[in-house]
């Protein structure tokens, strides 16, 4: 009798796990297919290259999990990380971090040792990623991304669990805020090893969010006649990665047709916290599949919002933006982001350095009518300052933008700005003798509008300024044996996205987008030695890279230096020994980035200045850094806004549009939308209409409970 009744209690368990597996999907039904209108043209799905597109960014917000998050009030929570603990002992100040057991997309555990690889590639100066300063607490960070060591202490303990060590003592809330930011983010290092272009290629990449890209389709571009085009490439590879040069000596281009997206599909990762054996299919992810038409018109996307056809408008047409009835139903917040214009000071215009000169930047600055703009575009506000609304004053708290104040205008001033122009220093400068672009992504209508309307103050001070769009082409990079181009199947190259991250361009606008709300995120790549990375000369010596606009201030170089140095600063000698530098084993500040005696005490003076021009006395108090740190990254905004190699326009707002059928849609502090809990009603209807998207879209089947039969 006691093995019928265990017999009995088997089978139920059986049976209820079988259920639990199940949940409410039944037969082909796998959830909701939720299509929705997106403006994020995105070709590169790497999380360290998402911050120049608002739109492409919320994507990727979709797609990975860094290890915390920051909730829509502004609260760190843990994601990834499981729990965290600070401790110091006889070796240092440390963070043993442990993960919660998830999967990739794959099925392929994620393990500590993605989050050491995905950190030591954002670290690694050839990579030249500015978000590597979010990590520089860590120690020998700075020194790994200045190229003077290999030792990195970021290391896996255990499958699961990370431990760092630091320079010191920390801010705690500053370094876990700076680790919600998506470009620190988990990587696999096999998919990304394994292909350059692993980012472009969405069966390369894998992703520890709840989405995963699915496919992506990609068309010839149209120009106003509705024809397509080709465009230049002046950045051709051999199969080495040697750059390929004319007999001349210049670099060779090649023409390629330009291309748009088509369409993309985000679909459940089915592994996100999942447990396959017991777990039901939508646990943790509800819908099935989210489903973008890039092809769309405005007039198309309103009618099928307004019929049910539609079901999210992630960004609103320029074109429907002055319709009350339609913005009256947006919900709009801001993005952490300001959109801007970099000046490149090392770009020859004219014969001359154009930029270089400050009276030309301020000059351009004043004459742009930001109030207009943020009009024309709606969902903006004209930029006071580079920094933005939701930018935090200290840790987690206050507005930054609010205690600073304005420093630019809204409003064009022609009279001062032609005042600026007669303090060029320039021999011979007239505005006339002057010709130069701005390049802009073509992809986004938003952008080209506002570099129009840029383009045209800046001719009305006498440049000849025009703008050019700029295009993705089929992966054109490298040569073959035979010499002849080796594109690879259904991968992109945005010309935009290398124009800007090669300095190749004369002005530029785009997106800047924080990696975290803190005024430090947004403002520290613009100092030398916070850029990113490094250049080698052919003796294998290091050099620091300045901004990529070629902006390189001492003292706003010392005034980040000042900032990151203000929890070690107590601990810092005035005269150190010189025979320590001598052996880098025995440096105590070779992790500082101090190579060199005289590195160190030109740095250490010109910061202790610092500290006493602001009355900071440093110390060891870790309640005292957020305001010292706040005080001085004030003064580093006001600096930048005095010299302008980057000049604010508007900052950015984020308006969607929910359809009334779409439910438990949720948010963070940078994404507007999180599809991961979202409800559609009748969804099943929906799901013989588009089960073959993006092959086919059949309205005919609206309310069908079961595959038709194929004719």
């Amino acid at each position: 009798m006691m093995k019928k009744i265990l017999a009995l209690s088997l089978c139920l368990a059986m049976f209820v796990g079988i259920l639990a597996g199940c949940g409410g999907l039944t037969g082909n039904d796998k959830g909701a297919y939720i299509p929705v209108s997106l403006n994020a043209e995105t070709f590169d799905f790497d999380p360290a290259n998402a911050y120049h597109n608002t739109d492409s960014l919320n994507i990727l917000g979709l797609m990975y999990e860094p290890l915390f998050t920051l909730d829509a009030n502004g609260k760190i929570k843990p994601a990834l990380a499981k729990s965290y603990k600070t401790y110091t002992d006889d070796e240092g100040v440390h963070m043993d971090i442990t993960i919660n057991y998830t999967s990739w997309s794959d099925g392929t555990a994620l393990t500590a040792n993605d989050i050491v690889f995905a950190w030591t590639r954002l670290l690694d100066p050839s990579n030249r990623f500015p978000a590597a300063s979010l990590l520089f607490d860590i120690k020998n960070a700075r020194a790994y991304n200045s190229g003077l060591t290999t030792d990195l202490y970021i290391e896996a303990i255990e499958q699961q669990k990370i431990r760092l060590t630091f320079e010191g003592p920390i801010d705690e809330t500053a370094f876990l805020l700076n680790l919600t930011s998506v470009a620190t983010a988990p990587l696999y290092e096999y998919a990304v090893l394994n292909n350059p272009d692993w980012a472009k290629s969405n069966s390369d990449i894998l992703t520890n969010g709840p989405f995963k890209l699915v496919a992506i389709e990609y068309e010839d571009d149209l120009d106003e006649n509705e024809f397509s085009f080709t465009v230049s490439d002046d950045y051709i590879f051999d199969s080495k990665g040697n750059r390929i040069l004319n007999e001349d000596g210049t670099p060779r281009s090649a023409k390629s047709t330009a291309k748009r997206i088509r369409n993309f599909v985000l679909e459940r990762n089915s592994y996100y916290y999942r447990d396959t054996e017991r777990d039901a299919l939508d646990k943790y992810v509800k819908p099935y599949r989210i489903l973008v038409d890039c092809t769309k018109s405005d007039s198309e996307i309103l009618q099928e919002y307004q019929e049910d056809k539609l079901f999210y408008v992630g960004t609103i047409p320029l074109s429907l933006r002055k319709d009350d009835s339609l913005t009256k139903q947006a919900s709009v917040k801001y993005a952490i982001s300001t959109f801007v214009c970099y000046l490149n000071e090392t770009a020859t215009i004219g014969g001359t350095e154009l930029f270089a000169d400050v009276h030309v930047r301020r000059a351009l600055s004043l004459a742009i009518d930001r109030e207009a703009i943020a009009n024309e575009i709606v969902f903006a506000e004209a930029a006071t300052a580079l920094v933005g609304p939701g930018v935090f004053e200290k840790g987690t708290t206050g507005s930054f933008r609010t205690s600073g104040g304005a420093l630019l205008a809204t409003k064009a001033n022609l009279e001062e700005a032609a005042a600026e122009l007669e303090k060029v220093e320039i021999p011979g400068f007239r505005p006339s003798k002057y010709s130069f672009t701005i390049k802009v992504a073509s992809q986004d209508e938003v952008h080209v509008r506002m570099a129009e309307m840029i383009a045209d103050v800046w001719n009305e001070l006498g440049f000849f300024v025009t703008v050019q769009k700029m295009y993705a082409i089929e992966n054109n990079d490298y040569i073959d044996e035979d010499g002849k181009e080796a594109k690879k199947t259904n991968v992109c190259d945005n010309l935009f996205e290398e124009a800007l991250q090669r300095g190749n361009f004369e002005a530029i606008v785009f997106d800047y987008n924080a990696y975290t709300p803190s005024a430090y995120a947004m403002l520290s790549s613009f100092a030398t030695g916070f850029a990113g990375g490094c250049d080698r000369n052919d003796e294998g010596d290091y050099s620091m890279i300045s901004h990529i606009t070629g902006f390189n201030n001492a003292e706003y170089n010392d005034l980040m230096d000042a900032i990151y140095l203000l929890p070690y600063y107590a601990g810092m000698k005035a005269d150190p020994d010189p025979k320590i530098f001598a052996d880098p084993d025995k440096n105590p500040y070779l992790g500082f980035g101090f190579e060199t005696y005289a590195d160190y005490i030109r740095t250490y003076k010109a910061v202790t200045q610092i500290y006493a021009k602001y009355k900071i006395e440093p110390t060891e108090n870790s309640g005292d850094w957020e305001w010292q740190k706040a005080v001085l990254l004030h003064a580093a905004e006001n600096l930048l806004m005095e010299e302008l190699p980057v000049i604010p326009i508007v900052f950015n707002k984020q308006a969607t549009l929910t359809n009334k059928k779409l439910s438990k849609l949720s948010d963070n502090y940078y994404i507007p939308t999180i599809f991961t809990n979202a409800k559609m009603k009748d969804y099943k209807k929906y799901i013989y209409v588009f089960y073959n998207f993006p092959k086919s879209v059949n309205w005919d089947n609206y309310g069908l409970t079961e595959e038709p039969k194929k004719k």
